[in-house]
């Protein structure tokens, strides 16, 4: 009776503490470019509101790539990209190809995207192709693998600080466990009877 009494403040101590009142419940997911964590995608990764982030700067740099290896011009190219994103990021590429394909210098025309990181990085990756007439397509597969291999980087960071942060929850449910299960009974049934 006192152990299964036990058992139970303890766990519900331990349950306080990991998940006191007042604070809203489980943590929601965070979610953005880097994380990778989305809504449901209907296309490329993207969402179907405005102000939905782009697709994977990535894949979009790997099919930059494959459209400049087929021969695609530079505006058409940023045109057919813009079909694939949704939300504010096709309005924004579409923008920035439309100034393209009028002539608008390089910097004025990217100026129309905004302040977005998705497009800042397929801007600066197509910045040396557009100012030298050098093909890219190598350039941009090799961009799209660094930003993978980064994206991977970070995500094995943050599994091991995640798993150093969860010794000390971890530790405050399963020490007062082993207690209540281990040794007290054991010093409960080393008392005299009485």
């Amino acid at each position: 009776m006192l152990t299964a009494l036990a058992v139970a403040l303890l766990a519900l101590a331990g349950f306080l503490l990991l998940d006191p009142p007042g604070s809203g419940g489980p943590p929601r997911p965070v979610s953005g470019p880097e994380t990778g964590s989305r809504a449901a995608p209907s296309r490329l990764g993207g969402g179907d509101r405005a102000g939905t982030p782009l697709p994977d700067p990535a894949l979009m740099l790997d099919l930059l790539a494959a459209m400049f290896r087929a021969g695609t011009s530079l505006p058409a190219a940023v045109r057919t990209l813009a079909r694939a994103a949704e939300g504010d990021g096709r309005i924004r590429l579409e923008k920035v190809a439309a100034a393209l394909q009028l002539g608008t210098e390089w910097g004025s025309a990217w100026a129309l995207a905004g302040d977005d990181e998705g497009l800042a990085r397929i801007r600066e990756a197509l910045t040396f192709g557009a100012a030298t007439g050098a093909p890219s397509a190598e350039i941009l597969h090799a961009q799209a693998e660094q930003l993978r291999r980064r994206r991977k980087q970070e995500a094995e960071r943050r599994a091991a600080a995640l798993g150093t942060r969860l010794v000390l929850p971890l530790g405050l449910c399963a020490l007062p466990s082993f207690v209540a299960l281990g040794i007290v009974p054991v010093l409960i049934s080393l008392l005299p009877r009485l």
